[in-house]
């Protein structure tokens, strides 16, 4: 049985193994970036023109159909880094900051216009 991926450089090492084992060229082309358009394409389709209620019980109803979706845009998003040379887990670390920063301070000001109302 294969060990479990337990960080994402671990996936990203994997994903580099398995290109090259194959003979990939890992060199940066758009088609990963169209994988992965059209990877998110396929998974909104299933939730395109329903109600939020509706949202929440197909996906609960299908969600493999989302493990699935979801596994392959982060295989896909592990090549693609390898063939820009970027490490994923110190992409994401360099925008985590800014990221949560950037939106904890909407909320915080949201609950401070609600504790003035």
């Amino acid at each position: 049985m294969e060990e479990r991926i337990t960080t994402m450089r671990d996936a990203q090492k994997v994903v580099k193994q398995f290109a090259e084992r194959n003979r990939w060229n890992d060199a940066p082309t758009v088609d990963k970036f169209d994988h992965l358009h059209e990877e998110l394409i396929e998974m909104s389709q299933h939730l395109r023109y329903k109600s939020e209620e509706e949202r929440i019980k197909y996906v609960a109803d299908n969600i493999a159909i989302f493990k699935d979706g979801i596994g392959d845009l982060f295989f896909a998003l592990c090549r693609l880094a390898n063939q820009l040379g970027v490490d994923i887990e110190d992409a994401f670390n360099a925008v985590k900051a800014e990221i949560l920063a950037k939106y904890d301070h909407k909320d915080a000001e949201n609950n401070l216009v609600r504790k003035q109302d």
